[in-house]
């Protein structure tokens, strides 16, 4: 930095320099000898230097004219701009003024406006409850009046048919009057004909509901096994006319098919073509093509028994162990996982391969942790498979090397049993979620049960409540 100043500094000098040496020299050449002393205006002056003055003065007058041309320009301008700043302010402040007044105006229009709606309102509330309470009061005041009514008019009917008798207490075998004795009589018949009369009508009444629901019960009951009667005829009528006009075609798809399961060879057979794709789903690394041909393992063994047992020969059942083992909890994985074991499932339906399945190195230890840890669908999935497991001595034995997830197994029990357990202070699941909470713990109570009996001990049986 410090070089550099100086480096800048000395160019600088030699610019100066340069500079009045430039003009020396060109003073010199133009002016001779006059450059070097002072010559007055009526001194010696050469033609080149007349002419040479003449210049300069035409030039400094131009230039000056020049000037003043453009700062006369300039000020003009700035005048001008300032005018119209002005103006257009003065302007926008103008309109402001009168936005501001039509607002003020529209704010006020609509302000009083609604407070008119507001009074009107109000002023209907208050005449609806005035009109509600002198209502009320009115036929609080009617109720009382027509009691009174009704207790004097008793008053003086017992009066007149009862005579003194209404002013003391009479027991059965004191004295009555022939009126009184009468209106008795007259008073029993009625109420016997009135209740006679309800009690007729009641019946009646039940009899035509009875009636109306018998009719109905039995019109709907004909009416459904009329229509069932139709259906069951129009699907016996369209599955023949479907099979009278497909019959040609049927028989010529039959021969197609024949023709081309003549020209098929080994490797175009879908038995192959799994057991190819099963040898070569542990290198794959695309989770949709893992996913795609473990769904397809699954429909292939739920409808085949010749399909599962070409599978676990081709060694299905460690190579989908070792598949669940190397997945994650991430949601793809959970889809894959859950159609290894239902395809697992699929396997351990037929008695000669589930004993494949218990042998295989690590599938009880694999399939019960699975369990334990699954949250999805594929946590009812290893439960089937589990109970078809624990129903083989082996299976058992098996699972009784693993102490420490049987110990797992007993807590999540313990663990779903409280969760499923009422308590005041916990808050409520919803159905859905108490319903779901409630078939695993059933689920695994089961499998414990299963593990119970399966080792001879049937009586001791576990006390979940589900």
């Amino acid at each position: 930095m410090k070089y550099r100043k100086a480096f800048l500094r000395q160019r600088h000098a030699t610019l100066e320099i340069q500079r009045f040496a430039r003009g020396a020299i060109t003073r010199k050449s133009l002016l001779g000898a006059s450059c070097y002393s002072n010559i007055s205006k009526l001194g010696d002056q050469t033609l080149a230097l007349k002419i040479l003055l003449q210049a300069v003065l035409k030039l400094q007058r131009w230039w000056r004219g020049k000037l003043l041309h453009e700062q006369r320009t300039k000020a003009a301008l700035v005048i001008q701009s300032h005018v119209r700043g002005w103006t257009a302010r003065q302007s926008a402040s103008r309109n402001k003024h009168q936005i501001i007044v039509i607002q003020s105006h529209c704010r006020g229009w609509l302000t009083r406006k609604r407070l008119l709606i507001e009074k009107e309102a109000v002023i209907k509330i208050q005449t609806a409850i005035r009109s509600m309470n002198y209502r009320k009061a009115f036929l609080r005041q009617r109720h009382a009046t027509l009691e009174i009514q009704r207790f004097a008019r008793g008053a003086i009917t017992r009066k007149s048919l009862l005579g003194a008798s209404c002013y003391s207490n009479i027991s059965k075998l004191g004295y009555q009057t022939l009126a009184l004795k009468i209106l008795l009589q007259a008073v029993l018949k009625l109420q016997r004909w009135w209740r006679g009369k309800l009690l007729h009508e009641q019946r009646t009444k039940a009899a035509l509901v009875i009636q109306s629901h018998v009719r109905g019960w039995t019109a709907r009951r004909s009416a459904s096994r009329n229509k069932h009667r139709i259906i069951v005829i129009q699907a016996y009528m369209k599955g023949y006319l479907a099979r009278k006009d497909l019959r040609g075609q049927l028989l010529d798809l039959r021969l197609r098919v024949q023709k081309s399961a003549a020209n098929v060879d080994d490797g175009m057979r879908i038995i192959n073509r799994l057991v190819a794709a099963l040898s070569e789903l542990l290198n794959m690394r695309s989770v949709s093509d893992i996913l795609r041909i473990c769904a397809t393992l699954n429909m292939a063994t739920q409808h085949s028994q010749k399909c599962c047992e070409e599978l676990v020969a081709a060694g299905a059942v460690g190579t989908l162990l070792k598949l669940i083992s190397s997945l994650s909890r991430s949601l793809p994985d959970q889809e894959v996982t859950k159609h290894a074991l239902s395809t697992l499932r699929n396997l351990s339906r037929y008695p000669h391969l589930i004993n494949v399945i218990i042998d295989s190195c690590g599938s009880v230890e694999t399939i019960l942790r699975e369990f334990l840890r699954n949250k999805e669908e594929g946590y009812f999935i290893a439960s089937d498979l589990l109970k078809k497991i624990f129903t083989e001595k082996t299976g058992v034995e098996a699972v009784h090397k693993l102490p420490a997830l049987l110990r797992r197994l007993r807590d999540h029990v313990e663990e779903l049993s409280r969760k499923a357990k009422p308590d005041k202070w916990s808050r409520t699941p919803q159905p859905h979620a108490r319903k779901e909470l409630d078939k695993r713990l059933r689920e695994a109570v089961e499998i414990l049960e299963l593990i119970k009996v399966s080792l001879g001990n049937p009586t001791r049986r576990l006390s979940y409540k589900v």
